[in-house]
């Protein structure tokens, strides 16, 4: 009798789940293109350094892991990071990023997504810095609109073009200082002998 209960138990709640309305395909698409706006508007927000367009966007409970390792909690903190980032750039310089959507999987209010950014950096002194990233976010529908609850960013760690950059810059650093030790000591070397002969 017990199993008996058990079994109609277990049929009536997968009933329910079967039964339970699965989103339509038109409802299905009309969150993809809601999310394609957000990765739209992301481009705009870097490339103008406005983040109050995103700001409605991003509950307070948001966080991200930056490309540079860092964990921002919360829109005040994402808008603090951008400010360091352009500081770095300078006044005058560029900031624009390209995304480019990998893929998007839907779980009921839950999107995760993924992808690729071109990113292209001009600093206001005129160095110039391109590069790829991958991205993952994960946003969450609320109240019919989507919110963006977590991001990271990632570069390679290893050959990057700000490590390729600093390592050229320390070759030409000791490339230069061997280059002055020699003359100095080529120089100290024939004083000194032509000072004993």
């Amino acid at each position: 009798m017990r199993r008996l209960l058990s079994n109609s138990f277990s049929l009536a709640l997968a009933g329910v789940f079967l039964l339970r309305p699965a989103p339509s395909r038109a409802d299905e698409e009309a969150d993809r293109a809601e999310l394609r706006k957000l990765r739209a508007l992301y481009e705009e927000v870097v490339k103008s350094d406005d983040l109050t367009k995103l700001m409605p966007y991003l509950p307070p409970r948001f966080t991200a892991v930056t490309p540079t390792g860092e964990q921002v909690k919360g829109p005040n903190e994402l808008q603090e990071y951008f400010k360091k980032i352009w500081g770095m750039i300078g006044r005058g310089g560029t900031y624009q990023v390209k995304v480019n959507l990998g893929s998007t999987d839907l779980y009921n209010d839950i999107a995760v997504s993924y992808g690729t950014t071109d990113e292209f950096i001009k600093t206001a002194e005129g160095t110039e810095y391109q590069f790829p990233m991958l991205w993952t976010a994960v946003s969450r529908k609320e109240n019919g609109a989507w919110k963006v609850i977590r991001m990271h960013g990632s570069i390679d760690p290893l050959t990057n073009v700000f490590v390729t950059t600093q390592l050229n810059a320390l070759k030409w650093i000791y490339g230069v200082g061997g280059l002055t030790v020699g003359l100095i000591v080529g120089i100290l070397t024939r004083f000194i002998r032509f000072r004993r002969s």
